[in-house]
């Protein structure tokens, strides 16, 4: 069974064109995506049936608060980078805070959420998910660095 998934996530892994930092992704590569962080989480995590059904709800909630997080971040970079040279010290200053307080929200997202998987999952997995999902995106953009080698050229 673990053969069969780890071979699944390989070969979904190749088949996804890497999008993961951009947020507007075609819903079927978005769905190919979560699938495969979802089996990535689910293995590394090594989370039983019943934890799982109570973690990716709650792991799916925060996902979307923090994607509505940085929509706004985004959506205040080209604010400020549209109009930088045009903008007083004052404004830059309040864009500056403004950068600091989506920071600031994503950090308290996570702090609240950690402690919400506490409740349901061991120590050990809620300790392991932060480095979990960074292996998932490290692995994302060997294989995304991979596909866009070219045959026969200078290497990366």
């Amino acid at each position: 069974m673990k053969k069969l998934l780890i071979l699944t996530a390989a070969v979904l892994l190749n088949s996804v064109h890497l999008a993961y930092a951009q947020d507007e992704l075609e819903p079927s590569k978005r769905e190919k995506l979560e699938a495969l962080k979802v089996a990535y989480l689910t293995k590394e995590l090594n989370l039983s049936p019943e934890e799982a059904q109570q973690f990716w709800p709650l792991y799916n909630e925060l996902e979307d608060r923090t994607r509505a997080i940085r929509k706004n971040r985004r959506e205040n970079r080209l604010d400020t980078k549209a109009n930088h040279a045009s903008l007083s010290d004052a404004e830059l200053s309040a864009a500056v805070d403004r950068e600091l307080a989506f920071e600031q929200q994503e950090l308290d997202l996570k702090k609240e959420y950690t402690e919400r998987f506490k409740k349901i999952l061991p120590m050990i997995k809620v300790a392991k998910l932060h480095t979990a999902e960074q292996g998932f995106r490290k692995e994302l953009l060997h294989k995304a660095k991979d596909r866009t080698k070219i045959p026969g050229g200078p290497p990366h």
